[in-house]
């Protein structure tokens, strides 16, 4: 075998472990679309608990359910994205009772099947479209 054969093979025997490897990644990753919508869901998983998160901090002050994300988003010193980082459509949001609520968003991929994710993410859990999840705010004890 000649060394130009050699060099030729190694370069064929190169590009195949290459293409090999990246199909593996894509096969164990997803694709760089599905990377992106994931991306997606975890960026309005993380907008819905700051809303929560507030909700919440108002109820412990004794103050009432906001009568809108709107009006949540507007009081002096609170940062909150209400919309959706995609489609700029306003996340779902109404008081269900005294101290009780839903948000709801449009999701693009399904985690209700996942297993893994971090036990934070667990009261997030969702399937693909439109899902709502039903909240209690936790006024002060005492």
């Amino acid at each position: 075998m000649s060394t130009r054969n050699a060099g030729r093979w190694l370069a064929i025997a190169a590009s195949v472990v290459v293409v090999a490897t990246l199909i593996g990644a894509m096969l164990v990753m997803g694709s760089p679309a599905s990377q992106r919508e994931s991306r997606l869901d975890r960026k309005r998983e993380q907008d819905l608990t700051r809303i929560a998160m507030l909700i919440t901090t108002r109820a412990q002050a004794g103050k009432p359910l906001p009568a809108s994300l709107a009006a949540l988003a507007s009081e002096p010193g609170v940062r909150l994205a209400t919309r959706d980082p995609q489609t700029d459509a306003p996340y779902g949001y109404e008081t269900t009772g005294h101290d009780t609520y839903r948000l709801c968003a449009v999701f693009t991929t399904d985690t209700a099947q996942e297993s893994g994710r971090g036990w934070i993410d667990q009261e997030w859990l969702h399937g693909q479209g439109r899902h709502c999840f039903d909240r209690k705010g936790t006024p002060r004890k005492g």
